[in-house]
């Protein structure tokens, strides 16, 4: 009750909205989400943990990527299928207590195609919200701190990790059978880091996690979750469903909206092995530095490998 007496104070303070309930709901593993209702509206709260390693490069994004979603919603392009924020009475895209970050937006009713994935009617739909943001110009918030600049920090850190003698826990046995296979897969990143020209590349606005789980079919489809949003080549929204069974609907739709865009392959392959590197540091710092719980961390073991199996079939490819 502590944690919601908090969110209520905090929701009547800085955003002047009086909640009559306030319902923890699902939400990803970056946030603990909450559904506020007012009677006659409802809100989506996603709180930001700032004790955790994990989340605080999220944290910091906010107010480089909040701003540029709050002028996403406003246009006619795609007001209607990206989540709306909400700012706080001082005109504000966040608010923040001693133990989190919060950020409000409107709820909306739905539910995600998670698991299950993308039909080819929601694919369609989604190739040509993610071809329509590409095609934005004039963008009136532009900020630098959005800007790709094609790091692989989380290489060195694998290596390093790699570098250990292995223990006889499940992180280890789920590791360190595939360093040979993770080593190569570094190694072809950086090159591809250090050959790729992206300056010669168009930059255009980009999602940068467009999976199923951060879209809701409403009476239409949205798209969530923007912490990833960023300038960058096109190749990083398209490598989502690269590999997937979708991806002939996703690339004749997409192209539909954009038929002078072609596929640099270099950048393909660069975005597609970085991904599931930055994926598998991500899940062994949280299982080695956090404390996740057994479900957690049988879900991060299932990423894991599926990240694995990707890399060998891309390596091959």
């Amino acid at each position: 009750m502590k944690r919601i007496d908090a969110i209520h104070n905090l929701l009547t303070i800085r955003y002047g909205i009086t909640p009559k309930t306030i319902c923890e709901v699902q939400g990803g593993w970056s946030a603990k989400a909450y559904r506020i209702n007012t009677g006659d509206h409802s809100y989506f709260l996603k709180a930001y943990d700032k004790s955790l390693p994990s989340i605080r490069p999220w944290i910091k994004r906010i107010d480089n990527y909040m701003p540029v979603l709050g002028w996403l919603s406003g246009t006619p392009e795609l007001g209607k299928n990206v989540i709306h924020p909400i700012t706080t009475i001082d005109s504000r895209y966040k608010a923040e207590t001693a133990e989190f970050v919060y950020v409000l937006f409107d709820y909306i009713v739905g539910e995600t195609p998670g698991e299950k994935g993308l039909t080819d009617k929601q694919t369609t739909e989604l190739a040509g919200i993610i071809a329509r943001l590409h095609n934005l110009k004039n963008i009136a918030c532009d900020n630098p701190g959005l800007a790709e600049d094609l790091s692989i920090p989380f290489c060195e850190k694998i290596k390093l990790f790699l570098e250990k003698e292995p223990t006889n826990n499940d992180l280890s046995r789920l590791i360190f059978p595939h360093t040979d296979i993770l080593r190569e897969a570094i190694m072809v990143t950086s090159h591809l880091r250090d050959t790729v020209r992206i300056d010669a590349t168009p930059l255009v606005l980009c999602h940068a996690d467009a999976h199923p789980f951060n879209v809701i079919q409403s009476d239409r489809l949205v798209l969530v979750d923007f912490e990833d949003l960023k300038w960058a080549p096109a190749e990083i929204d398209l490598i989502i469903y690269a590999l997937s069974p979708n991806w002939e609907v996703f690339w004749n739709a997409y192209s539909a909206v954009r038929p002078d865009f072609q596929i640099n392959s270099s950048l393909m392959k660069f975005y597609l092995i970085r991904r599931r590197l930055d994926d598998i540091w991500s899940d062994i710092a949280r299982i080695s530095y956090e404390k996740p719980n057994e479900e957690e961390i049988a879900q991060m073991n299932g990423w894991v490998k599926n990240a694995i199996s990707d890399i060998k079939q891309l390596l091959s490819g």
